[in-house]
């Protein structure tokens, strides 16, 4: 599977993806820190203040009742209990012990405070003066006790358990309020709106990026898709829209071909005038030559006259290759059908298989022109000509084989040289100047196409390979 994409557009899509999501993760994960440290700090007042609360509330009740009062307010994570000495030798927070005095009146002597990490304290367990407690806990919710050990063995597979919270207080009577407290977890339940809010934002923001990209990158497109018209010999003027350097590249590409078209009627100008030039030269001539009288010299000059027109006529059809024929949707199959028909009235021994119904747009009198000199050329020089027709998604492929000698691999790409011919297997006196290969390939390239040489069946006669391109339907806006 390519993970990176082969278009402009699926790459720079790609990469702000994968920016994004780089740049959602390390703000998730600044605003998870910074988010939890609030909560542990706001848990942890939470816990003070509910201290503070006991001890006034206790330091004002009858010793009686006190008992009663620290039943009611202990908690699976807040142990109390008034003891005859601090359960904490010294201080060792003073942020909080300064709090706890200023908030309680109360002088740095008489408070301690400390926080632990102990592991095997997860949640506050039994008091060293344990009577007491161990009686209150006889009182705890069964169901609470449950959920208490779920917990602490969670917690305590994980390594994950927040710091003990101690706090010892003298009482006005000369005993110790002793408060052990867990500060409960920062929840994650903030992560869940978020997350959820961070992907609705990342979902907007992909779908805008690509539909930005798509409208951006549409002229450069369309510029493509009329490229490969324009190698097809077809001229297409594209609209000038999008950012102002892809303007400035459909100006120019447009601009070229206003110039390869004024060009190409310049030069089929120019040939018509010399068409007509030519022929009108070469007439006089032959009417003063068949006025002479008969003999061996006069018979001579019209051969070399004749020579001379053929080699004239087929020399323009060479340069006409690029023909001015206009370009429309043509079924091949019923075009190749027609014109081996067409040579077999000739008397040419040619055989075309049937192939299904092939729609091409391009230049078919073009077409028949070229394959007409290829199935011509394999009659002439291999006794016989097979036709075959196939089609893919993408492109048809006509195949005309013969049962002649072929040509060396050595050859091949000299053969579509013009007025190049191979003397050992194709005399002069089999006629033609050397351009139909020339001239076949000058059109089929017109239209985009390709012709390739090859050996015929069982290493026998030449195999040529004709490649036409299958147009997509032209998109309009």
């Amino acid at each position: 599977m390519r993970f990176w994409p082969r278009r402009a557009g699926g790459q720079l899509a790609l990469l702000l993806i994968l920016v994004l999501v780089a740049a959602q993760i390390i703000t998730i994960a600044i605003l998870a820190g910074e988010r939890q440290g609030a909560l542990r700090s706001a848990s942890l007042e939470h816990v003070l203040e509910r201290i503070a609360d006991a001890y006034t509330l206790l330091d004002t009740t009858d010793p009686e009742r006190q008992e009663r009062v620290l039943r009611a307010l202990s908690s699976p994570s807040l142990h109390l209990s008034i003891d005859p000495a601090p359960h904490l030798p010294a201080d060792e927070a003073s942020v909080m012990t300064r709090q706890l005095a200023t908030e309680l009146g109360l002088t740095g002597e008489q408070v301690r405070a400390a926080m632990a990490a102990d592991q095997a304290e997860c949640l506050p367990g039994r008091e060293p003066n344990g009577d007491d407690h161990e009686d209150r806990e006889k009182h705890e919710d069964e169901d609470e006790h449950h959920e208490d050990e779920d917990r602490r063995e969670h917690r305590e597979d994980h390594h994950d358990c927040p710091s003990i919270l101690g706090v010892s207080l003298a009482l006005s009577s000369g005993e110790w309020f002793n408060a052990r407290a867990q500060p409960p977890a920062p929840s994650w339940l903030w992560l869940k709106a978020t997350l959820t809010s961070v992907g609705i934002t990342a979902v907007l923001l992909i779908l805008t990026v690509l539909l930005a990209i798509r409208r951006i990158l549409q002229p450069v497109n369309e510029l493509s898709r009329a490229a490969h018209t324009f190698g097809r010999g077809e001229k297409i003027r594209i609209p000038e829209r999008g950012p102002e350097d892809i303007r400035e590249v459909t100006r120019a590409f447009n601009q070229m071909q206003l110039q390869v078209g004024r060009a190409q009627e310049d030069r089929e100008r120019l040939l018509a005038a010399l068409a007509h030039d030519l022929r009108t030269p070469i007439t006089s001539m032959r009417l003063r030559v068949e006025m002479l009288p008969e003999g061996e010299d006069r018979d001579r000059l019209l051969d070399s006259l004749q020579e001379m027109q053929q080699l004239a006529e087929a020399t323009l059809d060479f340069i006409r290759g690029s023909t001015t024929e206009k370009h429309r949707r043509y079924d091949l199959a019923t075009l190749l059908d027609s014109l081996c028909d067409d040579l077999r009235e000739m008397g040419l021994a040619v055989n075309c298989e049937d192939s299904p119904r092939c729609v091409l747009q391009g230049q078919p009198e073009a077409v028949k022109r070229a394959l007409r000199n290829l199935i011509e050329n394999a009659v002439k020089y291999g006794q016989r000509a097979d036709v075959k027709l196939e089609a893919s998604e993408k492109e048809a492929i006509i195949t005309i084989t013969d049962q002649g000698p072929g040509i060396p691999e050595t050859e091949r790409d000299r053969v579509f040289q013009p007025f190049y011919r191979l003397e050992q297997s194709r005399s002069r006196d089999t006629g033609g100047a050397g351009l139909g290969l020339a001239i076949a390939r000058t059109l089929i390239r017109g239209m985009g196409g390709e012709i390739q040489l090859g050996t015929g069946p069982e290493g026998q006669g030449l195999r040529v390979s004709v490649m036409l391109p299958i147009s997509a339907p032209r998109k309009t806006d």
